[in-house]
């Protein structure tokens, strides 16, 4: 028997607090990231010697959805009062596993970041969580969560929303799948996305354009690597 720590007794109740207060559904979808992944590839090539971060398929997806939501502001939304607040600004939490449990540090106007700021940002939230030297403004004011449990093995799951954001995006691992492509069976790089919603701020047909943006972002990498 373990009793349960302050922080986990906290994410207890905001887990139970999300569940039973929104209308989650979860939908998913399957992006061919074969020319995201190549992408990535060159960019490790190109940026060795140099003094660059090589962003991960996580920092490559948080700049695509920021993207999507600047086309989808209805899904950059909380439900507050009895009223539903669309936010001007984007910021997304990244879900950080540590040995106390689930963080979600903020990155903070991640429209106007480079995917260079954004690896950058990311990696040090991340260390500064799993060394507990958070801030408590590092945990606040996010609108929008996404949380990757692809190294994990994982395809598709539900993930569950982080009050009082009204969404969360969930990133599968990438695997190779045969696929047709030009009108030939081959080998493409598939990746799993699932998006939880809350169906009291959003309805589905929305929600389900928005999750295409960003499977549509996630396989032509040039339509959003310029903006």
């Amino acid at each position: 028997v373990v009793p349960l720590t302050m922080m986990r007794r906290t994410i207890a109740q905001r887990m139970a607090e999300s569940v039973h207060t929104t209308a989650p559904v979860t939908m998913t979808t399957e992006a061919d990231v074969t020319e995201l992944v190549s992408q990535r590839e060159r960019m490790k090539a190109d940026f060795e010697g140099r003094d660059l971060i090589v962003p991960s398929y996580t920092d490559l997806i948080v700049k695509v959805t920021s993207v999507a939501l600047q086309d989808h502001p209805g899904m950059n939304a909380s439900l507050r009062d009895g009223t539903i607040v669309f936010h001007e600004n984007i910021h997304i939490g990244l879900a950080v596993d540590t040995e106390e449990g689930l963080l979600v540090p903020v990155t903070r106007d991640v429209a106007s970041k480079s995917i260079q700021e954004i690896a950058v940002e990311a990696r040090s939230l991340a260390v500064k969580a799993r060394q507990r030297k958070l801030t408590p403004d590092d945990l606040q004011g996010g609108t929008y969560t996404i949380t990757n449990l692809g190294p994990y093995g994982i395809d598709a799951f539900t993930p569950i929303i982080n009050l009082p954001e009204c969404a969360i995006l969930g990133i599968g691992r990438i695997i190779s799948k045969p696929a047709v492509y030009n009108d030939e069976i081959v080998p493409r790089k598939m990746m799993a996305l699932s998006l939880t919603f809350d169906h009291r701020v959003v309805d589905g047909a929305p929600a389900a354009r928005f999750l295409d943006t960003i499977r549509d972002y996630a396989e032509h990498p040039y339509l959003w690597l310029v903006r």
